[in-house]
């Protein structure tokens, strides 16, 4: 009877230590997180703001890249224009889906296209900054695809 009662005693004790660890430090995972839908949100639901501050914090860097080379040959800054924010998400765009094995060619349009429209965004209205913009999403057509 004692020995019944001192495993009964002994396997609470156990099992609520296991409980009270678990709570304590946690379940020992990392929740999964879906990033291909991160991406995406990154890509296509923030504002180029929002885009921007996300890039700066570089959340799940070690499955996203966060990795720039700007405009690459282009300058950053036509006419006076700011297009850096722009080129570091199109950069984003095209290295991530290409990391998720998903840049086919129409999702690398739904990329330029976002990538014009994020460009049109710092333009503002300004004419010779619009035609800047069409000259930079003409160039991403054309030789984008490497």
């Amino acid at each position: 009877m004692a020995a019944t009662t001192l495993r009964r005693t002994l396997r609470g004790t156990v099992g609520s230590t296991a409980v009270a660890a678990t709570l304590f430090v946690g379940a020992g995972t990392a929740p999964a997180v879906d990033v291909r839908a991160v991406t995406d949100q990154y890509l296509f639901q923030q504002t180029l703001s929002q885009f921007s501050s996300t890039r700066a914090a570089a959340p799940y860097a070690n499955v996203l890249d966060w990795s720039s080379d700007a405009c690459s040959w282009s300058p950053d800054k036509p006419l006076g224009y700011d297009f850096t924010a722009a080129c570091h998400r199109h950069d984003f765009g095209y290295r991530n889906y290409k990391r998720q094995s998903r840049f086919t060619e129409a999702n690398r349009k739904r990329i330029d296209d976002s990538f014009y429209s994020d460009m049109k965004t710092v333009c503002a209205g300004r004419w010779a900054c619009n035609s800047a913009a069409w000259t930079y999403y003409q160039a991403v057509r054309t030789f984008g695809a490497n």
